[in-house]
């Protein structure tokens, strides 16, 4: 049965929040010498990481626990919390797969095409419409989050950097045996298991780890599980030679199935006291017009697995070899109800892999590294293969037609060479590179399919003997040169000063060829084909520098960090006129310039707080010219879909074994089209956490209860621009509800 609002839970946190409150208006008043000779908090806020040119935010400890809550599942949400950083908040427990767009703005842009970063500094995925490395990892085996925003350094790896680069660094083997287990219950049927086990370091240098759980819940609106079950197994092998060899061996499954969250129309946006609970219809309409809107006509099952190794080779003297080879495999489906009366099924069955070497070594006071990666893909995205099917009044599903059946002329592939040197003249360090990134995309024969039936994808193509070359289109190879400098000074032992400037490089709209395969009348009547829309797309690249400053004092730190960044090529979700089709295209130039700040504050050694606010202001620099021929009147308008002020403020109170952390979160308002016809309004949400810890037994105990949007907050906490779209429009989807959670771990 679907939760809601408990009053006496509402009124129990809000006392524990205004006890907080008062605690801290109290203990603020001791003497300040006092207060920091007596500092001993075991809590990590978020803040710069130290020793580095570049503007990277660093979460780990009690904060990525508490900022990862409450699913465990997917890094996304701990980020939330960082400056100039919005999240998708659409699903209390992060587990919503929204295909080829996850949900994630760093400075305004949009990290699309697959989830964004690296994980232990090797990419694991790019251009993946399914879910990829970013459920495919338990938060309990991520050690710590970076995210670096603005210049990037070369040898910060990822397919696509305008929108900044997330690092997961994975838990390793521990170097003590032991074993963690927890059980959580939540809201709207929620339920995960999980479990790990560690060997410790063996006689013969091996560490191993293996894990598992198991994670299930309801959707918070309409009929439906999300996820219907997500099993997760995990494992990892450390073997340390003599001579300081070390071998490492990690591998992760993932099997997950979910029934999506229906979208809103803008009107609907506009009233969520009414369609804040539209859904999926639980039961097949006896409208057959209406009938898509089956909730089980609207869903997808993944299975996803990797296997990636690191292998260190100490060389001559201070230099080192590094060795990064990966595997990575997905086969899934996405079910959505179409605008045509049909069900579409999109098949996905791709692999990829490639390697990352880097040679590490010191000449005269100087570090400096050479490394080269590459990656190897088999698409989708963008998509191959699509079938359409009837509805029946039972809820079947009855074979229609084959409506995309294409076949790449070759792997889509990504190559990357790049230099580093770093020198420290005194309190200034120096760090420079470049990187050398080749993007091939590949071509694809678009087949008529007439006469073909409900066979394999693989089938499909062996009886398919006629290409459309209206729908076809030809590869096409990117070539860029990304430099990096940056700099550090110490101004005094508790204040750095750190400047950095530095080409990246962004993804190609590749959704605009799915686009063109579900409109190619529309299109073709505009007067553009497959091959002349596919030739158009381009990467995008912007020149950016950032300017930072990063203050310890004994009660805390202070970190302001000024951004400015031009955006070539960038791409914009815009309503087309003359196709009739909102969508993306790489036809935007702007710019970009905005104030971030971190700041945290320990009062005392049984109170931290933190703060994080920012001001992000990215505009068009000109009017759009859309394929279709049409302008757009939008030069020195804020870019669609960008918030420019967002805030958080949060902190833990620790007494003894009981501790509360609340977390206030606020994201300002936005457009969500180019015109600025569909406004987006703010909101602010506020989720806490009250924990328990004792030692019971041969284990420590932890007890943690949840809430989440404590005051039930309507709002809207996406919008969805997507290419998997058939409306034309743009998709609403309202933010998460009051959901509770309460969670047990116990540490052996």
């Amino acid at each position: 049965m679907k939760s809601s609002l408990n009053p006496a839970a509402l009124v129990a946190t809000t006392c524990a929040m205004a006890a907080l409150t008062a605690a801290m208006a109290d203990e603020v008043q001791l003497s300040p010498v006092t207060v920091y000779g007596q500092q001993e908090s075991d809590w990590t806020a978020i803040g710069l990481e130290d020793d580095t040119t570049a503007t990277r935010y660093l979460i780990g400890g009690k904060t990525l626990d508490l900022l990862a809550a409450p699913s465990q599942i997917n890094p996304y949400r701990a980020l939330r919390e960082i400056p100039s950083v919005s999240v998708a908040d659409m699903d209390p427990y992060g587990s919503s797969n929204l295909n080829s767009n996850k949900g994630l703005r760093v400075r305004g842009k949009i990290a699309s095409h697959g989830a964004m970063g690296s994980v232990d500094g090797l990419p694991l995925t790019g251009i993946n419409p399914g879910p990829g490395y970013l459920w495919l990892f338990d938060m309990e085996n991520v050690e710590s989050l970076s995210l670096t925003q603005g210049p990037i350094p070369p040898d910060r790896l990822a397919f696509f950097t305008t929108m900044g680069v997330l690092d997961n660094q994975l838990r390793w083997p521990e170097a003590q045996a032991g074993a963690h287990l927890s059980q959580s219950f939540g809201s709207y049927g929620f339920q995960r298991t999980f479990a790990r086990l560690d060997s410790g370091e063996l006689s013969n240098g091996m560490s191993f780890f293996g894990s598992a759980s198991y994670t299930s819940g309801d959707k918070w609106r309409g009929p439906g599980k999300s996820p219907d079950g997500r099993e997760n197994f995990e494992g990892g092998v450390v073997q340390r030679f003599d001579g300081g060899i070390e071998a490492k061996l990690y591998f992760a499954y993932n099997d997950m199935s979910l029934d999506d969250y229906r979208p809103l129309d803008y009107a609907q946006a506009r009233n969520l006291s009414r369609y804040r609970n539209f859904d999926y219809n639980a039961s097949p309409s006896s409208n057959p017009a209406d009938r898509v809107n089956y909730y089980k006509y609207n869903q997808q099952q993944f299975t996803d697995w990797t296997v990636f190794g690191e292998l260190t080779l100490p060389l001559a003297g201070d230099s080192k070899l590094t060795i990064k080879p990966f595997y990575t495999y997905e086969e899934g489906v996405f079910y959505s109800g179409m605008s045509n009366g049909k069900v579409r099924e999109w098949l996905i069955d791709h692999d990829w892999y490639g390697v990352s070497a880097e040679l590490a070594t010191r000449f005269k006071e100087t570090d400096l590294k050479l490394g080269y990666w590459i990656n190897t893909m088999d698409p989708p995205g963008p998509p191959t293969a699509w079938k359409l099917y009837n509805t029946t009044a039972s809820g079947g599903r009855s074979f229609s037609n084959w409506a995309l059946l294409a076949e790449p002329t070759e792997r889509h592939s990504f190559q990357s060479l790049y230099a580093m040197a770093t020198h420290a003249f005194g309190d200034l360090e120096v760090e420079g590179g470049v990187r050398y990134m080749v993007e091939h995309m590949s071509g694809f024969d678009v087949y008529k399919t007439n006469g073909i039936g409900n066979v394999s994808f693989d089938q499909a193509l062996h009886l398919a003997s006629t290409i459309d070359p209206t729908r076809s289109a030809d590869g096409v190879t990117f070539h860029e040169v990304l430099p990096y400098l940056g700099f550090n000074y110490a101004l005094a032992p508790t204040a750095d000063l750190t400047l950095s400037v530095g080409r990246n490089y962004g993804a190609p709209v590749y959704g605009l060829w799915p686009t063109y395969q579900m409109n190619a009348a529309k299109f073709a009547a505009a007067g553009v084909t497959a091959d002349a829309i596919w030739n158009t797309i381009k990467p995008e690249l912007s020149d950016a520098v950032d300017l930072g400053l990063h203050l310890r004092f004994p009660w805390g730190t202070i970190e302001p960090t000024l951004y400015y960044a031009r955006y070539k090529d960038q791409e914009v979700a815009f309503w087309d006129p003359a196709v009739g089709l909102a969508y993306s295209q790489n036809i935007a130039e702007s710019h970009a310039y905005g104030a971030q700040l971190a700041a945290t504050w320990t009062p005392t050694r049984t109170i931290d707080v933190f703060g994080t606010l920012s001001y992000d202001h990215s505009v068009f620099d000109d009017d759009l010219a859309t394929t279709g021929g049409a302008m757009l009147d939008v030069a020195g308008e804020q870019l669609p879909g960008s918030p420019q002020w967002l805030a958080s403020l949060g902190g833990r109170w620790h007494m003894g074994r009981f501790s509360v952390a609340p977390v206030v979160h606020y994201s300002g308002d936005y457009y969500a089209d180019s015109a600025r016809s569909e406004k987006v309004s703010g909101y602010a949400t506020v989720d806490l956490d009250l924990s328990y810890e004792d030692r019971v037994g041969l284990g420590d105990l932890t007890a943690t209860l949840s809430f989440i949007n404590l005051f039930d907050k309507d709002y809207i906490g996406y919008v969805n621009t997507s290419y998997v779209q058939d409306t034309g429009q743009f998709n609403y989807y309202p933010g998460s509800p009051f959901t509770i959670l309460a969670t047990v771990a116990v540490d052996f």
